[in-house]
């Protein structure tokens, strides 16, 4: 009942009056809290409000139902949009066709003109073909923003505002609306519907009324700027409330001069603005100038900015990536890699060569006196190798390895990814993809080359796993002070064809071998590392079986497992592809 007559009280009062751009309404939440804004529009499923002389949008669904009702009398109070005057055909995505007049559109809606009714409806409705001529003619119609007008005068002697949208005149007589932005010696900038588009114009091009105007904004903007440093310098310089860095993650109320108050979360700041969001309102962060707010709330939201300031110097350097370098961490735990994925008892790490990646065991230490990294103990590292045969002098071929010339779009460095795909080129033309994925529930490896047209010599492709050795003063060492330190390590190893076979960690290759079939170790279906030096985790490494092959590759330097060992996976059929359904599979799961 009570929503029934404020309802009416609402209707009864903005009918009797017309649409006045300028008036404050209130707005409120879910959560009962109000601001007085401008109410500029509609966009489907939310509103857009002016407040302070800044923009924002409010989805509908966080609004109490009596805004959503003035909302909706605002809406229909504004005057209509006028249409091109063209009717056309417009088709939804199940084929049905209505013919209407285009009025504007957006990247979500299109609102139409149909028998006289301004309908607005979702973009995504439409076909292909009709979104195309929505852009089509919203481009259009952004392209003649400048109109032919009389003559504009303005009084340049007045009070004049950086806010404001002046009608920006050309020597033509073409005119366009929006707020002043820069002067430079060239060009005028000024920002359009309402600060959502940029534009320049030729100084030179300029009306004298429009070229004085420019000059006497621009001399208020340098001293506006001037101010707004010295401003700055006594923030710097100001006694502020203590606050967290919890409270960077929490809402907090600020008044403006006026004395109006909003609850917000603090962004980021610079010399002339303050950046908020409104979380529970919409996503999209707006600008305010400090000097809207009152002398509390400039007091709390300094105390925010020195605190995101602290916390962000804590946070590691970061180098940016260049040719065959991935961008990555320089300082801190990750330093040097640019993606990494921890967990609790394990983490991987995507170096910044981008050729593959480290993975390590959350140990104290490898052995007595040789303590862990700070992601732990490297145990394991998986890499992408392309190889050619160089048949320049045909009786003497070498098989050599491609070399990474760049990488194209390289992924910004992460420790919040689970999926990473580095694409680029090697020195010789040809093209790799590399694709990683990293999840608790385990790691995938695929990828593709492609070899550019007429390679005299072509590329092959797989991944090469390279055990780590487990005890690294091993020359330094008798036996008897290595076996503590490999306790029960193995490897098991399961041929495709046969049963699985025990590689201790302790034993002599020489000696194993005397016990193993030979070629049994020549195609896999599966290997595992686990024991003492692996402890809490056992790592599995699972090949696709059909038409791949996985394969032990010993080092000839190698006397016994302790000291590591290498395996290599590769399609019997596709040479230069790991397809993602063939993907080479390894869990780290307990022991």
């Amino acid at each position: 009942m009570r929503y029934f007559v404020l309802f009416l009280l609402l209707l009864s009062s903005y009918r009797s009056h017309a649409f006045d751009p300028n008036a404050l309404h209130p707005f409120t939440d879910l959560d009962g809290r109000t601001l007085e804004a401008k109410f500029i529009g509609t966009k489907g499923d939310s509103i857009t409000i002016e407040w302070n002389g800044k923009t924002f949008d409010l989805p509908l669904a966080s609004l109490n139902a009596e805004t959503r009702a003035l909302a909706g009398l605002l809406s229909r109070s504004q005057p209509a949009p006028e249409s091109d005057g063209e009717i056309r055909d417009w088709t939804d995505k199940e084929g049905r066709t209505i013919q209407a007049k285009f009025v504007e559109a957006d990247e979500r809606s299109l609102t139409l003109d149909w028998n006289g009714k301004i309908t607005q409806l979702p973009m995504a409705m439409f076909s292909e073909a009709s979104r195309k001529l929505a852009n089509q003619l919203r481009q259009s119609a952004s392209s003649k923003d400048p109109q032919e007008s009389e003559s504009v005068e303005m009084d340049v002697n007045g009070e004049l505002d950086l806010q404001k949208e002046y009608p920006w005149q050309n020597k033509s007589g073409q005119t366009a609306l929006g707020a002043f932005v820069s002067l430079g010696p060239d060009q005028l900038t000024i920002s359009m519907n309402r600060g959502t588009r940029e534009v320049s114009i030729p100084a030179d091009s300029l009306a004298e009324g429009s070229l004085a105007l420019a000059k006497k904004l621009h001399a208020l903007s340098t001293g506006r700027n001037k101010e707004l440093a010295s401003l700055a310098k006594q923030r710097k310089k100001m006694k502020v409330p203590v606050v967290y860095e919890e409270d960077l993650e929490s809402e907090h109320e600020f008044k403006n001069t006026q004395g109006q108050a909003m609850m917000a979360q603090f962004v980021e700041a610079d010399d002339a603005e303050v950046t908020l969001v409104m979380p529970k309102r919409s996503k999209t962060p707006f600008t305010l100038a400090w000097t809207s707010f009152d002398e509390k709330s400039v007091a709390q939201l300094e105390a925010l900015r020195r605190k995101k300031e602290e916390v962000d110097s804590r946070k590691p350097k970061i180098v940016a990536a260049k040719g065959k370098r991935l961008a990555y961490y320089a300082s801190g735990k990750y330093k040097g890699f640019n993606t990494v994925f921890e967990d609790e008892q394990y983490a991987v790490g995507i170096p910044s060569a981008g050729t593959g990646l480290y993975v390590y065991v959350k140990q104290d230490e490898v052995e007595n006196g040789v303590p862990a990294g700070p992601l732990g103990v490297l145990r394991m590292t998986v890499g992408f190798s392309s190889r050619y045969t160089d048949r320049t002098d045909p009786e003497k071929p070498r098989l050599r390895s491609r070399s990474i010339q760049s990488f194209e779009s390289p992924p910004e460095p992460s420790t919040d990814r689970e999926e990473v795909t580095l694409v680029g080129k090697y020195t010789n033309g040809t093209s790799f993809e590399f694709n990683l994925r990293m999840t608790r529930k385990g790691l995938q490896f695929w990828s593709k080359i492609k070899d550019p047209s007429g390679e005299k010599f072509p590329t092959s492709h797989r991944v090469g796993i390279s055990v780590k050795g487990v005890v690294p003063k091993v020359k330094d060492m008798a036996m008897s002070a290595i076996k503590p330190v490999i306790g029960d390590g193995a490897i098991f190893a399961s041929p495709v064809e046969g049963k699985t076979i025990q590689l201790p960690m302790g034993e002599s290759w020489v000696d194993l071998m005397k016990k193993v079939k030979r070629g049994a170790l020549g195609n896999l279906k599966s290997v595992a590392a686990q024991g003492t030096p692996y402890d809490p985790v056992k790592i599995v490494i699972t090949p696709y079986v059909k038409d791949m092959k996985l394969a032990f590759d010993r080092s000839y330097s190698a006397t016994y497992p302790l000291q590591g060992m290498t395996f290599h996976y590769h399609s019997l059929v596709k040479k230069n592809e790991i397809p993602l359904n063939r993907a080479l599979k390894i869990n780290l799961m307990p022991n």
